[in-house]
């Protein structure tokens, strides 16, 4: 391993074409600007268990996949280990193990991890002379053992996707304001914007996983009672409960139930279902309003920059990062509340003007929040935090 700069995903996650979430999206793209600077990364990922194809890259060391958690007596004992070592899985303890082996002998500067403060404390003993930088994308809570270790550690650089986010890690790990520092994450603009909308009904879009904390649910209801107003739209949902997969729950029962009712209604809703990392950009182009219906707190959601970055009014809920993603460029309502979001959406379907001019700002915005930007971000702090 030539590369003096290393990325390693978060344990939970995988790195291909299909099965990649938000951190790994992240880093492939963070990845690529830092190819274009002369810096070559090397990426450490999980492997995914049905997925064998990693995305194309000139240095990935994959790892075994994620082994599934085990049941029973064997379960037991895995819990009792976590109460009295700290770490969050079995499979994370293992996957540092890994890490450090493939680090082992390397001569390499910088070691930038994502959501696995764990992770970033174990690898701090291991390799005190390299630099590590912990990125929250989240708010990852350790047990009380590691969390006191990350904050006495003053060599982990940290970082978070949003000043929102910022804020809350350095109140639950009990660090100096200030201490993490922001980086948010980009949209990489030229991919989504351009296609030109057709004349046609107003296409309603959602755009995430098929989840609880997503809030399709919220959007669903703010559309049954624009359905009541009399106001022609259609939605387009895409997503799945998983990356490529679907798991049958509750939630995705109530889901399916809200769909049939629009339906039943007149309202056309599509399901695209999940759809791949190059797929992406033409499901945003069939919708003409994006919404990011999130109940909890979106530290920095992609769904939003690329919502954005395709030109479409955005309204979101006012949650976690997304005003300050939004700066002022969307509309914001309460969280859960779908009586506020039929209003906002009820103003665009009857302003094909506004909804001109919204997506207008949308995309200026966008074009602010660039992975070159994160890079150079990055960059910095690793340059200015030199050894």
């Amino acid at each position: 391993m030539s590369s003096r700069l290393v990325f390693v995903n978060n344990s939970r996650e995988t790195f291909t074409p299909t099965h990649s979430g938000a951190i790994a999206t992240c880093i492939r793209s963070v990845s690529e600007r830092a190819l274009l600077d002369g810096v070559r990364p090397t990426i450490i990922t999980r492997a995914h268990s049905s997925v064998s194809q990693t995305v194309p890259w000139g240095s990935t060391v994959v790892l075994p996949a994620i082994p599934p958690p085990r049941s029973g007596l064997a379960g037991n004992v895995d819990r009792a280990g976590r109460r009295l070592t700290g770490w969050a899985r079995p499979d994370q303890r293992s996957y540092a193990k890994e890490v450090a082996r493939v680090l082992q002998g390397e001569a390499l500067d910088s070691v930038v991890l994502s959501n696995d403060p764990e992770l970033a404390v174990y690898l701090r003993r291991r390799f005190p002379t390299v630099r590590v930088v912990h990125w929250f994308h989240n708010l990852e809570v350790s047990s009380d053992r590691f969390r006191r270790m990350y904050a006495a550690d003053s060599g982990i650089i940290s970082m978070a996707v949003s000043a929102y986010l910022a804020r809350a890690v350095e109140q639950v790990y009990r660090l100096t304001p200030g201490r993490v520092q922001v980086n948010l994450n980009g949209v990489d603009v030229a991919r989504f914007v351009g296609a030109e909308r057709p004349e046609r009904v107003p296409v309603i879009g959602f755009v995430g996983r098929i989840a609880v904390e997503k809030g399709v649910d919220v959007l669903l209801d703010a559309a049954t009672l624009i359905s009541d107003r009399g106001i022609a739209f259609s939605l387009q949902v895409t997503g799945d409960t998983n990356w490529g997969e679907r798991h049958g729950n509750s939630y995705l029962d109530s889901i399916e139930a809200r769909i049939t009712s629009l339906r039943a209604r007149g309202v056309t809703v599509n399901t695209l279902g999940h759809v791949t990392h190059a797929e992406l950009p033409a499901a945003l182009a069939a919708s003409d309003i994006h919404v990011l219906p999130s109940r909890w707190d979106e530290p920095c959601a992609l769904a939003l920059l690329e919502g954005m970055a395709s030109g479409q009014p955005v309204v979101a809920s006012a949650t976690g990062g997304s005003p300050e993603i939004l700066a002022g460029s969307g509309a914001l309502f309460s969280r859960e509340d779908p009586c506020a979001l039929a209003g906002d959406l009820e103003r665009l379907l009857r302003d094909p003007g506004l909804r001109r001019r919204r997506g207008v700002d949308a995309l200026v915005r966008a074009r602010e929040l660039t992975w070159q930007a994160t890079w150079q971000r990055l960059d910095a702090l690793l340059k200015g935090n030199s050894r």
